[in-house]
């Protein structure tokens, strides 16, 4: 008799918790929603947050305000977001860097991306750019390989940190080249290695394609190729790596949605709706566009297949090239 009472209060405080679930998801949004980004305000991050945040709470009637809390390449931010309850009131502007490069280089973050979160949609992606001082002789990316093999002394390519996906993006090309003759340069940000690179004194680097556009189109820089699967629309000149001949080559930073685990798929699939349809118009596209992000706004199932991918494809470039941030 005890046993069955206590099964019947087990049954009850489900149906009560699910009773209470759906009405949540039914009344979903009764209060501010905060979007969480890892990086300061100005940058891409930021920038994408509050396009996203904008047309977020037009889309669902509620005040959604950007919440800055920059640090460790956006993992601290989804730290914080990965312990908070999933009530869809707490959301993360994840990018590449948290979600993807981190975790497979360690040292070990007190999350894990597939397990400790709902994907909603990638918001859209910016491709990497090869560029080099133009008084280097190779004008095209076989040309570059080629140089770089030949040259006495190895070239040097900054990055705006080991680890950063300026420095990923330059493992996998040397992985998928077969390129011998270049030699890393880490800075601490990517400001310097602009600096360096217009004054010749490195000869390459695989910056994001809004950082380096301006200087690409005034002549300073000169562009090899971009790392996405497509021509980007901000620069449709440039070729993309596997034009170039370099196959299979893929790295972008990307910026995607999402919620803690467990996120009732009511609310989820709100979320995403919102999301797909307000981003999704010609005004909100053009917003992202100019700045150099391609739209993306796919399901949650695509968006976590190409999580997947992702880290599949970092946790192999750091194993082949012995990377490790411990």
């Amino acid at each position: 008799m005890i046993l069955f009472i206590q099964r019947a209060r087990r049954l009850l405080a489900a149906c009560l918790l699910c009773a209470a679930g759906a009405s949540g998801a039914a009344d979903y949004p009764a209060r501010p929603i905060r979007l969480i980004v890892g990086f300061p305000p100005g940058g891409g991050a930021d920038f994408v947050a509050r396009q996203v945040a904008q047309n977020l709470a037009q889309a669902l009637g509620a005040s959604v305000v950007v919440d800055n809390k920059p640090g460790a390449n956006g993992t601290l931010a989804a730290a914080d977001v990965a312990r908070l309850p999933a009530d869809g009131y707490t959301l993360l502007l994840g990018v590449s860097a948290s979600q993807s490069i981190s975790p497979v280089l360690g040292p070990k973050l007190p999350y894990d991306p597939l397990r400790d979160f709902t994907p909603i949609t990638q918001v859209g992606y910016t491709p990497l750019v090869l560029v080099v001082n133009p008084r280097m002789p190779a004008r095209t990316v076989s040309e570059f390989v080629r140089y770089a093999n030949s040259a006495s002394e190895p070239l040097t390519y900054g990055s705006a940190g080991t680890g950063n996906i300026t420095h990923m993006a330059a493992e996998l090309f040397v992985q998928s080249t077969g390129t011998t003759g270049l030699r890393h340069i880490p800075y601490k940000g990517s400001n310097q290695v602009i600096t360096d690179l217009l004054g010749g004194h490195i000869a390459a680097y695989f910056d994001t394609l809004p950082s380096s556009l301006p200087f690409i189109q005034s002549g300073q820089l000169r562009a090899l190729g971009v790392s996405s699967d497509a021509r980007s629309s901000a620069a449709p000149e440039i070729p993309t790596m596997r034009e170039a001949g370099v196959a299979d080559y893929h790295a972008t930073t990307w910026f995607g949605v999402f919620a803690p685990a467990g996120l009732n798929a009511t609310v989820a699939n709100r979320l995403y709706q919102a999301i797909h349809d307000s981003m999704g118009t010609p005004a909100a596209r053009q917003a992202l566009t100019v700045r150099g992000v391609e739209p993306v706004l796919d399901t949650p199932a695509s968006f976590r297949a190409e999580l997947e991918a992702d880290i599949a494809r970092w946790r192999e470039v750091t194993r082949r090239a012995k990377l490790s941030l411990d």
